[in-house]
Parts: structure tokens; sequence; C-alpha cells
């Protein structure tokens, strides 16, 4: 209960333009999730860097990028203040998609420095093992 609490804590300790975007249950929801599974049971909190909610498809409702990379732990569990879900050089990337009032898993990947391009349907960048970048887009059926 406790770790709950300190998720709904650091959803509410995102910026106020962020937060003011941010509000679906299904992303609170979801963000909470992940920051539990992320710090093994222990408290954490999201760097708003790492929670997207934003139109990824076009469709014009909100979508949802998770970035592990952005999870940070309080330092009693074993691998320290990261997220469980991040190896050395990349971790955990969840993208969610809007499907009615739920958002629904559509890709899992490992990356790191997560960022959108400005247009109607964003191009997603990042980068690999070892630091090669690189791209997806929504292509009208899944993201390539």
């Amino acid at each position: 209960m406790t770790c709950r609490l300190f998720a709904i804590a650091a959803m509410m300790s995102l910026t106020a333009s962020q937060a003011a975007s941010q509000q679906s249950d299904a992303a609170r929801f979801l963000l909470e999730e992940q920051i539990v599974q992320a710090c093994g049971g222990v408290p954490g909190e999201m760097d708003p860097t790492g929670f997207i909610e934003q139109d990824l498809t076009g469709d014009g409702r909100d979508d949802l990028i998770i970035s592990h990379e952005m999870i940070q732990c309080e330092d009693r569990q074993p691998r320290g203040t990261r997220s469980q879900f991040c190896g050395m050089q990349v971790c955990t990337v969840l993208i969610y998609v809007r499907q009615g009032d739920l958002l629904v898993l559509e890709e899992e990947f490992l990356g790191g420095g997560v960022t959108l391009g400005p247009t109607r349907v964003p191009v997603i960048r990042g980068y690999a093992h070892g630091g090669d970048t690189w791209t997806i887009r929504w292509d009208g059926s899944r993201f390539r």
C-alpha cells in the first residue's frame, strides 16, 4: 500500500503543464503499476520526461510511452536506484495505444533517450545498445 501511495505522490510531482495533459485514469494506473514493478516493492518516482501521454497514432486520442530509464527507486533494492528493467546501457520502453478508454500495450523493447518529433504522427527516437540510434513511427497499423 505504501508503494502505491508513493507512486501516486510521484505522479503528482509531474510539472503543472504535463499534469494537465497527462491525467487519464488509464495512464495513471499504468504508471503506478510500472513504478511498483520497477522498484521491487520499494518507493520510486518517474521523471516527467519518461512518461509521455500524447497522440502517437494520429487518431486524435492520447497514447502513452513509459521509459523505465526515467524511473528512480529508493536505494534499498539490490540493483541500486535504477528500474529493475534497466541493463547497463538501456531500459525497457513501453508504448501503449489507446483503444476506447483503455491503453493497450503495442510495443515493448530496450532503448534509451526517448524523444518525439513534432509532427501529427510523431517519429519516436532513441538509442540502443552501443549507442546506435533507432526511430519508429506508427504506419497506420503498427510501429515500424
